[in-house]
């Protein structure tokens, strides 16, 4: 029995260790979370140790640093140097320890885009897929009403908002947005 349950105590932990092992020699590419833990003084910690998204750029922006830093394409391991460098080169840490880490699938929510308005199968929120387009997410919804103002579709992303003339959108084309978790279209009614 006691082999049995050593047995079962190291498959958990290989299976834990490869899991991290992944995590860290995983390429980190726009749109993924990441969650930055940075060993600094206890008055310091609430403003860098960070959950966010890598943006569509491709960089993150981190507290107390003027210039965004470059994340896609790195590992976990990668970019946490490359924070600690920042610091360090920017003399406001001279010896700063910071972890980088991707949520594990039971801490993330499901990356969503929310479309509603002239739509035909008004679901509301849509699961976002990789490089996801306007276009695609409204067909994805059913294609627009025969009400829809195609000319009038808005994008909105935080605070911001766009409009586009879907009529002149080219479904792959560079004037059809890739989406962004948490981005919102309306279509309006004409």
């Amino acid at each position: 029995m006691k082999t049995l349950l050593t047995l079962v105590y190291l498959i958990t932990g290989l299976m834990i260790a490869q899991q991290s092992c992944a995590q860290t020699l995983t390429a980190l590419k726009a749109g993924d979370p990441v969650m930055i833990e940075l060993k600094v003084p206890a008055e310091d910690a609430p403003n860098v140790s960070v959950k966010t998204n890598i943006s569509s750029s491709g960089t993150i922006r981190i507290s107390y640093l003027d210039r965004e830093i470059s994340s896609a394409g790195l590992t976990t391991t990668e970019l946490a140097r490359r924070i600690e460098q920042a610091y360090k080169a920017a003399e406001i840490y001279t010896s700063p320890s910071i972890i980088v880490n991707t949520p594990t699938p039971e801490d993330q929510l499901a990356h969503i885009v929310t479309v509603g308005g002239e739509v035909r199968s008004p679901r509301g929120d849509v699961a976002l897929r990789n490089n996801m387009r306007l276009y695609q997410a409204i067909i994805s919804c059913g294609g627009p009403t025969e009400f829809a103002d195609m000319r009038k579709v808005k994008l909105i992303r935080g605070s911001r908002s766009q409009v586009f003339d879907m009529r002149k959108i080219d479904d792959r084309g560079s004037n059809n947005p890739i989406l962004m978790d948490g981005d919102t279209i309306h279509i309006p009614q004409d």
